[in-house]
């Protein structure tokens, strides 16, 4: 997983002067009219914008509206009142309405308010609500009228409300001073009746379910309050919070408290979680208003008396709900988490009257049993709650208890851990496996630490334990059932839990920790130095981006806060940087090397974790990959490093612990053996280098080789004997295991005296195409039995390895393919190459899959070198038998997946370029290559790899000149130059970069700059025939422009497609910069008609090129381009006759529909100098025709076109003769006599 690599706060930061001046201009408005009087209704958008638009992003950033938060929340405020105060009952409820495009003015205010809250919290944003007691019963009676109102109020309205009732109950005086329960309402307009309504429902109101008001005299507003907040309590959205808080903060009053509302408070809730029959949101108010009046007493002795009583209450009914009930739920159990914690919290204020206290003392010890329980949890909320709630109150105990805490905590990390012992090696210690731990209950067990911590709860002397279960945290990974990981969260805690290490303990203390003998034994360094590589190794390795930057994170305040204690501590913590570690391939490859050169330790360590489930058993390939090439660097790095020249000792160290991990894995183990290989391949791949940097003597590299070279005849035989669960992942893995062995066999075959001289890396050797191959072929004399064995082995696996379909397999093991020929002798390379030709020669009979001989394609086409060290007849009959195999392959096989890999197979190999002339026509069949079926536009497939082709043999030809002229010449160029205009992107972007080979140096730049949709790409395009001398290649340029009629013709028929059936923006860009062409001169105007008038001609029966070319031809004309050809210039009847052909008979709709405007734009066209009168003439009469067409919908076209036709004529009679009738459903007759009446017969 890799972070993105935008920073959404610079953006932010960049941006939020912007945002913020534009809300600052929008509020007033928004608010009032511009007599200041505050509005009724708002835009339903313009309330989107200011919320969605210009609020919503600073939530990446809250802090930096805290400025603001005044000058926007006052006149909020103010409005919301005033709306209130000033308007009636009836005049708000008719004027509120809400509708799709206006919204009452108060659910507006509620919205930004309540988006305020979002953003910067509620705590924050409550302080700048207005708290004159005077609006306490304005808002309680608009509250209340809401709920009797038909039209109820948005749950927004509700919460900002409730939140401000929350807020005004801190008026410092009696409730009873201010309360009137014969109160109207906010306005003072209303009706006898009304207020008679109001006074009997306020009274029905006080009648609530299980709750019994004291026998004292409760305020007005106490009745009123209460009830709302109590229905509200067990809403299921945010207005549950504030009910809360309202109830809350109006209990814990103590003129409240005097008239025994909390008792009474109380015992309802308590009361409430014996019942049964109410949702879970219920439940979750009442305990939220538990928990809320607990911790709001916590400086106080308020609810002293009730504890006992509500934990007995709340601990019974989650004893009950363990199986299913009403406290099931997650929130449920995360909130009876917080009350009993803040029970606990109040009890242990004095911990030594607690522990005298039985009762207390009770409570206390189930309350941490509770707790210990809760931490394997299913839901990581309860999770996060019980371990914060158990390192508080872990926190207030007495030192010997707290201990025992501690100790629990870590005992539960030891259940259910097993060890084993390696059955091959006795005296190896023995290795942990956590295979049969709960992973949420370790979640919750190391989160518990961090928390302890993070509280610095823990004394020194159990810090050796909890340093260990951190480690083991860091490297924890489970994977389930469907092979997801679900470890990261306990890696997400053990890394907060190391950085809390940091913060808390000094480094005399953390120096005082043992370092564990039995994991540690090779470490003599300090505990410090232990987790600082661990983080290291979490940091450049973990799966997750948020592990790695934690890790990075915790390594900066472990260095950080104890300097001098970590090896180049300093420069570790600025390349293991909390923003490089965010892409996963550069944190593997890039920081994993760097940090190795810093240190040899880092390097050790990740060689060893890399052959573990961060590396060679992560479940995705690509990471495999990466780890392997990252085993192979670090190897290398270690190697360069090594004293005494011994380089290739240390890379034989790291190939034998590659192949000591391979022996140790089971059949079904197919991904680690899948990554174990490639970090082979990789090692093999720095040999040449280190030979070069470090020669041994001879004995070393020979026992070097000795050591690899039986490797590959194990795994080779193994591969062959065996068949694997992903056999794909197999043969690539041994195919470019075969690749990378290119210089131990090659050193095997030359000997070792001048090996260092000759050897390069096998993958450099197979991508070079000129004569590397063949002069290592030319210096091999005899060819050493052992690697005579592994020829043969690869041979046999070939057979399996190139009939593999998969992307990732076919260019490796061609590779391989080429390494086998190199090590054969020339009678098997001679009936190798036969073989492979036939095979490729001829299709699959029925029954095989025809892609299954697809990578013989690539076998045959990459050994040119190996077929120059043939003698002459035998290289001839070679290369004959290769050409000719492809080309009757190619045109006796018609499927596009063939024809793609025949053309990848030659791309890029001296096959090609020794044979261009007898591949062109390969090549060209490809650029013209349109098939469709049922997955779409497949021939593009073709098109795309033709395209790379011609671009790979321009490139190698570019310093030829005759050659070069002869390549690029018309049949290759002008089909690229059509491929860079049609409407496919995919296929512009790679004939752009084609085309740019062509060009001067400064034109190609050019051209390559522009994005390929843009209008400056589409005018470069058809700027490039006029200015051809002046921006193709001198050597070519008179040879591609000796017919400009020929190349305006195939660009036009690309360019068409993009203009008409691309998508929206494509087609307006294409058409604009065909426009802005013909109206800057007039012989550009001619060539584009003319060009397009031959295509109607020439691509009859090609609906691809025909359909579009009619719409840009109708486009034209109604842009006034074709009238301002010159006269006689063009046949436009010979142009109607084009468009009648195309619409003969036809069962295309969009062909018949261009067609018709075509002739609209004939007959509308502003005629100047160029004349058509029988073009119109034979237009008008087509038209007339098209009348008569079966399909309704052709005939309502031709009436527009006739329409539009009378209005530029300004013919009134003809409008007024066609308008009022269906003429999709006219009788023949009537339309037969109204076509003869306007001329069109």
């Amino acid at each position: 997983m890799d972070a993105p690599e935008d920073e959404l706060d610079i953006k932010l930061q960049k941006m939020s002067g912007d945002l913020i001046a534009d809300f600052d201009k929008s509020l007033g408005p928004f608010l009032r009219r511009k007599d200041g009087v505050v509005r009724s209704r708002v835009r339903s958008r313009e309330t989107e914008r200011l919320v969605s638009g210009l609020l919503n992003p600073f939530q990446e950033l809250p802090q930096l509206l805290d400025p603001h938060l005044q000058k926007w929340l006052t006149p909020l405020v103010d409005a919301f009142l005033e709306y209130l105060l000033k308007r009636d009952t009836k005049a708000r409820h008719q004027n509120g309405a809400t509708t799709d495009l206006l919204m009452p003015l108060p659910a507006a205010i509620s919205k930004i308010i309540y988006t305020l809250c979002k953003i910067r919290g509620e705590k924050v944003v409550v302080r700048f609500l207005n708290n004159e007691t005077k609006y306490l019963e304005v808002l309680l009676s608009a509250l209340e009228q809401a709920e009797r109102a038909e039209e109820r109020w948005t749950w927004e309205q509700r919460y900002v409300v409730l939140l401000w009732l929350s807020h005004l109950m801190l008026v410092p005086f009696d409730l009873a001073s201010i309360s009137s329960l014969s109160s109207p309402g906010p306005s003072s307009t209303l009706e006898e009746e009304e207020d008679v309504g109001y006074r009997d429902a306020t009274k029905r109101q006080t009648n609530i379910s299980g709750f019994t008001w004291p026998a004292t005299q409760v305020p007005g507003i106490t009745r009123r309050i209460i009830p709302l907040a109590i229905k509200y309590i067990a809403s299921p959205g945010k207005e549950r919070d504030a009910a809360k808080a309202v109830l809350v903060r109006i209990s814990m009053r103590r003129d409240m408290q005097a008239l025994s509302v909390l008792d009474a408070l109380i015992a309802w809730a308590v009361g409430a979680l014996g019942v049964e029959a109410q949702t879970p949101y219920y439940y979750i108010g009442v305990l939220g208003f538990l928990s809320g009046i607990l911790t709001s007493s916590a400086d106080t002795s308020d609810m002293d008396v009730y504890l006992d009583r509500i934990f007995k209450a709340v601990h019974g009914a989650a004893e009950k709900s363990s199986d299913g009930g009403p406290l099931s739920s997650a929130l449920s159990r995360k909130s009876v988490i917080k009350v009993i914690r803040a029970i606990a919290v109040l009890l242990l204020r004095n911990p030594e009257r607690a522990s005298q206290d039985d009762t207390s003392t009770e409570i206390i010890e189930t309350t941490i049993s509770f707790l210990l329980e809760q931490l394997g949890d299913n839901d990581t909320p309860v999770r996060f709650a019980a371990s914060k709630a158990l390192s508080i109150i872990t926190l207030r105990l007495e030192p010997d208890m707290a201990t025992q805490v501690v100790e629990a905590v870590i005992e539960s990390l030891s259940k259910n851990v097993l060890w084993h012992k390696d059955p091959s090696n006795p005296a190896a210690p023995r290795k942990r496996d956590l295979s049969a731990v709960d992973p949420l209950e370790w979640h919750g067990l190391m989160l518990t630490l961090a928390h302890l911590l993070y509280r610095r709860s823990p004394p020194a002397e159990n810090l050796p334990d909890i340093i260990h279960a951190l480690i083991m945290g860091l490297s924890f990974e489970r994977r389930s059932p469907s092979g997801g990981s679900i470890g990261t969260n306990v890696r997400d805690a053990a890394c907060f839990g190391v950085w809390a290490l940091a913060r808390r303990y000094s480094t005399k203390e953390l120096l005082a920790v043992p370092t564990p003998e039995r994991l540690y034994k090779k470490d003599s360094r300090s505990i410090i130095q232990i987790l600082a590589t661990e983080l290291i190794l979490a940091g450049c390795l973990d799966a997750a981006g948020n592990i790695r930057r934690g890790s990075s994170a915790a390594l900066q305040e472990l260095i950080g806060r104890h300097p001098d204690t970590v090896e180049e501590g300093i420069k570790v913590v600025q390349v293991v940087d909390y923003h490089g570690v965010a892409l996963r391939g550069r944190a593997v490859q890039d920081i994993a090397l760097s940090v190795t050169k810093l240190a040899g330790l880092y390097g050790e360590a990740v060689l060893e974790a890399l052959l573990s489930w961060r590396g060679v058993g992560d479940a995705d390939a690509a990471s495999r990959r990466a780890a392997g090439r990252a085993f192979g660097g670090i190897s290398a790095e270690l190697a360069r490093a090594a004293e005494g020249g011994g380089s290739i000792a240390r890379l034989r160290r790291s190939v034998e612990l590659v192949l000591e991990s391979i022996r140790g894995l089971a059949m079904r183990q197919v991904e680690e053996r899948h990554g174990l290989l490639l970090s082979f391949a990789a090692v093999l791949d720095s040999v040449p280098e280190m030979m070069v940097v470090g020669m041994e003597s001879g004995a070393g590299l020979e026992g070097f080789v000795k050591v690899v070279m039986d490797a590959l005849v194990w795994i080779l035989d193994d591969c062959q004997s065996k068949t694997y669960r992903k056999p794909a992942l197999i043969a690539e893995a041994a195919s470019t295991l075969v690749v990378a062995a290119f210089p131990i066999l090659q050193a095997a075959t030359i000997g070792f005296d001048d090996a260092d001289k000759q050897l390069l890396p096998g993958a450099v050797l197979v991508k070079d195409d000129k004569d590397a191959i063949s002069k290592r072929v030319k210096a091999i004399k005899t060819i050493p039995e052992q690697v005579q064995q592994i020829a043969s082995l690869i041979k046999t696996n070939l057979a399996d390895w190139l009939t593999r379909t998969e992307e990732e397999v076919l260019p490796v093991a061609s590779d391989a393919a080429l390494v086998m020929l190199v090590f054969s002798g020339q009678q098997q390379r001679e009936s190798t190459l036969k073989e492979w030709a036939e095979k490729v020669r001829h299709r699959p009979s029925s029954g095989v899959r025809i892609k299954n001989t697809t990578g013989y394609f690539f076998a045959v086409t990459k050994p040119y070198q190996v077929v120059a060290t043939l003698d002459s007849e035998a290289r001839n009959e070679a290369q004959g038998l290769v050409s000719k195999a492809l080309n009757e392959r190619w045109q006796n096989d018609n499927d596009v997946d063939t024809h793609v890999a025949i053309l990848k197979g030659l791309t890029g190999t001296g096959t090609l370029r020794n044979g261009v002339d007898m591949f062109m026509d390969l090549v060209i069949d490809g650029l013209d290559d349109y098939t469709t079926n049922a997955r779409g536009d497949v021939g593009s497939l073709a098109r795309l790899q033709a395209i790379r082709a011609t671009k790979w043999v321009w490139e190698e030809f570019r310093n030829t000149p005759d050659r070069w002229k002869k390549v690029v010449g018309s049949r290759l160029f002008l089909r690229i130059l059509r491929l860079a205009a049609e409407k496919l992107d995919r296929v512009r972007v790679e004939a752009q970069a084609a085309l740019a080979v062509v060009l001067k140096p400064a034109q190609g730049a050019k051209l390559r700059k522009d994005t390929f949709s843009s209008v400056g790409y589409f005018s470069f395009l058809l700027d490039l025939l006029p200015k051809a001398e002046e921006w193709l290649d001198e050597h070519v340029a008179a040879e591609v422009t000796a017919d400009r009629g020929l190349w305006m013709e195939e660009l036009l028929s690309g360019l068409v497609s993009s203009a008409d059936t691309g998508n929206e923006d494509l087609v307006i860009a294409t058409r604009q910069a065909l426009t802005e062409f013909c109206e800057r001169s007039a012989d550009n105007s001619l060539a584009v008609c003319c060009a397009l008038v031959r295509n109607l001609k020439s691509r009859q029966g090609q609906d691809r090129v025909l359909v579009p070319t009619l719409e840009v031809v109708a486009f034209l004309f109604h842009v006034g381009v074709f009238a301002n050809c010159p006269t006689g210039s063009i046949d436009y009847k010979g142009l109607c006759l084009q468009v009648q052909k195309a619409c003969y008979k036809t069962g295309n709709v969009r062909k018949t529909e261009a067609c018709v405007r075509v002739y609209g734009g004939i007959i509308a066209a502003p005629w100047g100098k160029s004349g058509g009168d029988e073009g119109i003439k034979e237009a008008k009469r087509r038209l007339g025709a098209l009348m008569m067409h079966p399909w309704p919908r052709v005939k309502s076209l031709v009436v527009d076109e006739i329409w539009g036709w009378s209005v530029v004529n300004g013919g009134d009679m003809v409008g007024q003769q066609i308008m009022g009738i269906d003429w999709a459903k006219a009788e023949k007759g009537r339309i037969k006599l109204m076509v003869k009446s306007i001329g069109f017969e």
